[in-house]
């Protein structure tokens, strides 16, 4: 009887171990960037557009990616952490814009959404770099 009990306490035991294994976040893959992120802008007068960006070396197709990494190194890749643009204005007009990241930066997985009132509004409050190609 002992012996069936320490056998269920090592089958559970083992189990805690693989299930804290299985929910590790997967590191990149060798041909993945350190810092590479897909981005994304869409509205209904835009339409989608998606770009990609890695830093360190700068690289992808976005139009500013030398900006752009300059504001996420600064904020340590964080886009909520950028700091607004305060040089310009948006207009009023409503057209509702997603904003999304998902990559990986320093080797850690990122996700960021977000909605904003217009795409200039994404733009400007995301510091005016990392979402600056629609």
């Amino acid at each position: 009887m002992r012996s069936v009990r320490l056998m269920t306490a090592m089958a559970l035991a083992a189990g805690s171990v693989t299930a804290s294994v299985a929910v590790a976040p997967p590191a990149p893959a060798a041909s993945v960037a350190w810092d590479s992120l897909t981005l994304s802008l869409s509205s209904q007068r835009i339409g989608t557009r998606t770009v990609t960006l890695t830093c360190e070396p700068t690289g992808g197709t976005h139009p500013a990616a030398a900006a752009a990494c300059a504001d996420l190194i600064a904020a340590n890749g964080d886009i909520s952490r950028i700091p607004p643009f305060r040089g310009g204005g948006c207009g009023g007009d409503y057209d509702p814009a997603d904003a999304s990241a998902v990559g990986y930066w320093r080797g850690l997985p990122v996700a960021y959404a977000n909605r904003f009132s217009n795409p200039c509004v994404a733009m400007l409050v995301t510091g005016g770099n990392v979402f600056h190609f629609s």
